[in-house]
């Protein structure tokens, strides 16, 4: 494997046997080498392959936008969150995360610190995350030089959340907190309850909420459809059956899209587990 572009000391683009454009990164890497240069294995740490010609583009416009250190930062977080969840990331978390620092620490030194309204809500639905994010805050700190407050926390760990889920747009993945937001608060008040948020039935149902706001966003729809279990459920749990149409109203009229029949059967089922969390 041979050199195409040297991004910086650390990152250079190539080419496989499949005619694929390939990133690899690892520190030192491109140090005093040039095009047409052997890649030393032993020296990569990181590669990915580009999707398409405009994705290889926006890497080198980054890159040659982008200070070394800012990318050195980027990765030491990714590979922090890689080990912690245990899972390996979708590579454009590379492209979003270290664009989205660069502007962050621009516009921290100008003293604007950008609002993060759904911080609360990405602490308590995504706390394995928003943990990672801290400890992203710390190692800017660090290296960087630059404190940022817990709005940014918020905000990496939806880019995080955004590359667990292999998404392409961070707007569907903040909205779909918000929107789970919304759907616990519709069903706490609804039962005039406040739920445990350590019962299992509780995490749980926020598990099911996070996937099927994603799922919802995407326009995905189940393809199966049972009218027994559909009339089974409506007809064993009618409070919780009625907190659902409550929610569906809440989607129809905020997206103009109501709940498939199996999403109404799963969020029925869930809804009833978590109230009777509360009744026992």
């Amino acid at each position: 494997m041979r050199i195409e572009k040297v991004l910086n000391n650390n990152v250079v683009l190539s080419r496989n046997e499949q005619g694929e454009e390939i990133v690899y990164m690892g520190r030192g890497l491109a140090f005093q080498k040039k095009i047409g240069d052997t890649i030393n294995p032993d020296y990569v740490e990181k590669e990915f392959v580009l999707k398409d010609s405009a994705m290889a583009g926006q890497f080198q416009q980054l890159f040659e936008d982008v200070p070394t250190k800012e990318v050195e930062v980027v990765k030491q977080i990714v590979d922090l969150a890689e080990t912690t969840l245990a899972i390996e990331l979708s590579s454009n978390i590379y492209l979003t995360l270290t664009d989205h620092i660069h502007y962050a620490l621009l516009r921290a030194k100008e003293g604007i610190d950008i609002p993060n309204p759904l911080v609360f809500e990405t602490r308590k639905f995504y706390p394995k995350e928003f943990e990672i994010a801290k400890q992203a805050l710390a190692i800017i700190a660090e290296k960087l030089g630059v404190q940022f407050s817990e709005n940014e926390a918020g905000f990496i760990a939806f880019h995080i959340v955004n590359a667990e889920q292999g998404n392409g747009n961070m707007e569907v993945t903040m909205e779909a907190t918000k929107m789970v937001r919304d759907i616990l608060t519709i069903i706490s008040r609804y039962f005039g309850q406040v739920f445990d948020e350590d019962s299992l039935n509780y995490q749980r149902i926020v598990t099911h909420l996070q996937y099927f706001a994603q799922r919802y966003l995407k326009q995905e729809a189940h393809d199966e459809e049972d009218e027994f279990l559909f009339a089974l459920v409506q007809g064993k749990y009618p409070k919780a059956f009625q907190a659902v149409q409550r929610i569906n109203e809440y989607l129809l009229k905020s997206y103009d899209r109501p709940i498939d029949q199996a999403e109404m059967i799963y969020l029925t089922i869930h809804i009833q587990r978590v109230v009777n969390d509360k009744k026992a």
